[in-house]
């Protein structure tokens, strides 16, 4: 107040408001300090650490490199700039990043740590194993490195990933040796005696270690028994009162364990325990961010006490504890709006004879799928015999996937690769997923009811179900589970059954309001990324959006350089029920409120835009049409919460459904798909259903029937728009031309890689 440019009281304000956890109230202090002495660096420096602990890491990284430009051979910069690279999974940039720190400071034993951790998640693990060495060399006692040297000695003989198993028992004996031969050594520079936490954090290794290593084995249960022991060693020092996120997270491991073996009573128990220590911390935590970043880092807990409900035999129970988590996380990611969930009773509002439900829930050692149906007395629960191999065969599909949809993603796709190219593995890779998930036995369950004599009798065909909502959970979100279900089914996804409610809700609030569609457009922006360099072109997206636009009365459209972050807020609260984008979309893993529709120029529309618009214009719109993919899986990336994306904030603001892209295909397959989407009668009043006959055109139709398909469109577009009309004369010309396909009877688009992305979420009956 005396003094406003006083630029040290504002560090060392920041630096206070730090130490509280009030990182928003920190970096506010940090600004304050760096508008009056632009060239302070450390303040840029903790300005980054705070940013960092938000996981707002792409700001972070700016943060440091603000610092080092004014300090070259700041090592600590260096280091943490490495750190944050890291969590954003660059981890060859996070490796320079460490050789910079330790080319200036050679005995920085964290930078050498972070480098082997980097390295090992390359999949490099002799020289990260020598990395983790040079870090020991200077600190012997530092466990962390103990830790990290004995994931890449035990991953050097396998799989990159360290959760993985062979089905080779000798392979993965001699893996669990290497683990357990660095993790012993480790204890005798830090015994538990003397180093209570790196004591106890090793033993917790040494008992991951032997769960792992039981995985399979042909007699596991010695195997538990050891890690149990391990487990039950290392809480005698990661006390709940002297390391109560450490004991947390142990007390995870243990659970896991007693399930395994059966011992539902003990793991209850200790779930009881964990409960109350989880509430503890969160009661004590002053700071809404800190408490935040708490809740999402022992979300796995909560994902835990599902398991535990479920093999109590409480399957009600067990359904509301995985929605209760949902919502919860939904509400932290997405608004810090006060979470609601419901019972089991309110959940079934949503059914009806011709309408179930499929709920998956992941937790880090079991995936159970719930089936909810009409009248039923309580949801059936697949899964719940524990095998605890069966969630890590999908961790590892889902590794596949991700790596080989990142090397497509990058274009690295070749035919000599085919066992590694994901758009011709597609097929093969639906197979297994359908596989993993169980889902004939799904649609077992779904075809059949229980009698009163426990007789599996079929429905009906007046109540034969037709209609199936998935409700994902995690990566699932991501997958075309549709894909996976017969073509008698229509299908449509849900967040949560919570949004679906809210979403029924509005829906009956705004019955029969009979006014006409009113469609804003948005159309192909010339998007560039944060270096400036455009985005790929859609050279479809013109011809998509005129011939859209033109089944529609007055349309407002905006294209290319006008779609501006103020033009289109502006434009989503002007009265229309109908918004179709066209353009790309982007999904930020780390900060999924940064998740965005990419605009002209830099622009964009981030999901917390889309949160922050005033929702009543948005509930009333009947459809948002996103033509756009959210794209940001880099190879090895994984959802532990909950997926929040641009569909979930657009639901959340009551839009009733949204159709959307789960990855990049052709420009001309999707201009078809969402032209003929918007012909199918009653689109708007039974989106589902028309999504449904999409796919199955686009499945279906031959070039013969495509040709004719061009020529109609292009003769109802002639008089409006002579240019696009003539570009789809052209098509039509192409095929017409070329006898091959004319006489072809092979339907071009059958491959999933083109129908299989596009999904609808909201309610079936809404």
């Amino acid at each position: 107040e005396i003094k406003p440019d006083y630029h040290e009281a504002w560090y060392n304000r920041g630096l206070a408001l730090g130490n509280l956890g009030k990182y928003e109230q920190a970096i506010v202090s940090w600004d304050k300090a760096l508008e009056i002495k632009p060239d302070y660096h450390k303040a840029w420096y903790n300005r980054g650490l705070d940013l960092g602990n938000l996981g707002r890491y792409e700001q972070a990284i700016a943060s440091w490199d603000k610092a080092l430009e004014i300090k070259p051979d700041y090592h600590e910069a260096w280091c943490n700039r490495g750190l944050d690279l890291g969590n954003l999974g660059r981890y060859e940039q996070a490796i320079a990043s460490f050789d910079k720190a330790v080319a200036i400071k050679p005995d920085l034993h964290l930078a050498w740590y972070n480098r082997g951790n980097a390295l090992g998640n390359l999949g490099k693990y002799e020289p990260a194993i020598a990395s983790y060495d040079k870090a020991l060399a200077i600190k012997p006692d530092l466990h962390l490195a103990w830790i990290g040297r004995g994931i890449a000695a035990g991953n050097s003989f396998s799989s990159p990933l360290w959760f993985s198993f062979s089905s080779n028992p000798d392979l993965n004996q001699r893996r669990y040796k290497g683990k357990l031969a660095s993790y012993e050594e480790g204890l005798k520079y830090c015994p538990q005696e003397t180093h209570l936490e790196g004591g106890g954090l090793l033993h917790q290794a040494i008992g991951n270690a032997h769960y792992y290593q039981g995985l399979s084995a042909s007699h596991p249960r010695s195997y538990r028994n050891k890690a149990a022991k391990s487990y039950n060693q290392a809480l005698k020092t990661l006390t709940a009162a002297d390391y109560p996120e450490a004991h947390l997270e142990v007390l995870q491991d243990l659970i896991h364990v007693h399930l395994d073996l059966r011992e539902t009573a003990k793991a209850e128990e200790l779930q009881r325990q964990g409960t109350d220590v989880l509430r503890r911390l969160l009661d004590e935590c002053k700071s809404p961010g800190k408490k935040r970043q708490l809740g999402l880092k022992f979300v796995s807990f909560q994902q835990l006490t599902v398991d535990v409900a479920v093999q109590s035999g409480n399957w009600c129970a067990a359904l509301e504890l995985a929605e209760k988590g949902k919502n919860t996380c939904l509400s932290w990611l997405l608004d810090d709006r006060d979470d609601v969930s419901p019972t089991w009773k309110e959940i079934q509002q949503l059914l009806n004879p011709t309408t179930a439900i499929v709920y998956w829930h992941l937790s880090p050692a079991a995936l159970h799928t719930f089936i909810l149906q009409h009248n039923s007395p309580s949801p059936i629960v697949l899964g719940e015999t524990r095998f605890p191999s069966h969630i890590y065969k999908f961790e590892n599909w889902l590794n596949k996937w991700n790596e080989q949809y990142a090397n497509y993603r990058k274009g690295k796709d070749k035919p000599v690769e085919e066992e590694k190219n994901w758009r011709k593995n597609l097929p093969n890779l639906l197979d297994e997923l359908a596989h993993i998930l169980n889902i004939s036995t799904i649609i077992q369950s779904i075809q059949s009811i229980q009698n009163p004599k426990s007789k599996i009798v079929r429905l009906s065909a007046h109540d034969e179900v037709q209609n199936l909502i998935l409700v994902p959970h995690r990566d699932l979100h991501r997958l075309p589970l549709h894909a996976l279900f017969p073509d008698n089914f229509t299908i449509t996804y849900l967040p949560s059954a919570q949004i679906g409610l809210s979403l029924a809700e509005l829906s009956r609030q705004q019955q029969n309001t009979g006014s006409p569609t009113k469609l804003l457009s948005v159309e192909h922006p010339k998007s560039t990324d944060s270096d400036d360099k455009p985005f790929d072109k859609l050279p479809y997206a013109e011809m998509e959006s005129a011939t859209i636009t033109r089944m529609f009365s007055n349309p407002q459209r905006l294209a290319d350089n006008d779609v501006t972050k103020k033009n289109l807020q502006s434009a989503l609260q002007s009265g229309h029920d109908i918004f179709h984008f066209t353009g790309h979309g982007t999904y930020n893993f780390h900060n999924p409120k940064e998740s965005a529709l990419a605009l002209s120029g830099k622009h964009r529309l981030t999901l917390e835009d889309i949160l922050q618009l005033e929702d009543i214009p948005l509930r009333n719109y009947k459809m948002v049409s996103l033509s756009a993919c959210e794209t940001g899986v880099t190879g090895k990336q994984t959802i532990t919460t909950e997926y929040v994306g641009l569909v979930s904030g657009f639901l959340r603001q009551g839009v009733s459904h949204v159709v959307s892209t789960l990855w990049t295909a052709e420009s001309v397959s999707s201009a078809l798909f969402m032209i003929e989407f918007y012909r199918q009668p009653d689109w708007d009043i039974a989106p589902a259903i028309a999504l449904k006959r999409t796919q199955m055109w686009l499945r279906n139709v031959t070039y013969r029937e495509l040709m004719k398909w061009y020529s109609d469109r292009a003769e109802e577009l002639a008089e409006y728009n002579d240019i696009d009309a003539e570009e789809l004369s052209d098509e039509a010309d192409k095929i017409r031309n070329n006898p091959g396909k004319m006489d072809s009877q092979i339907p071009p688009y059958a491959h999933p890689y083109y129908w299989a992305n596009f999904t609808i979420t909201g309610n079936i009956n809404s």
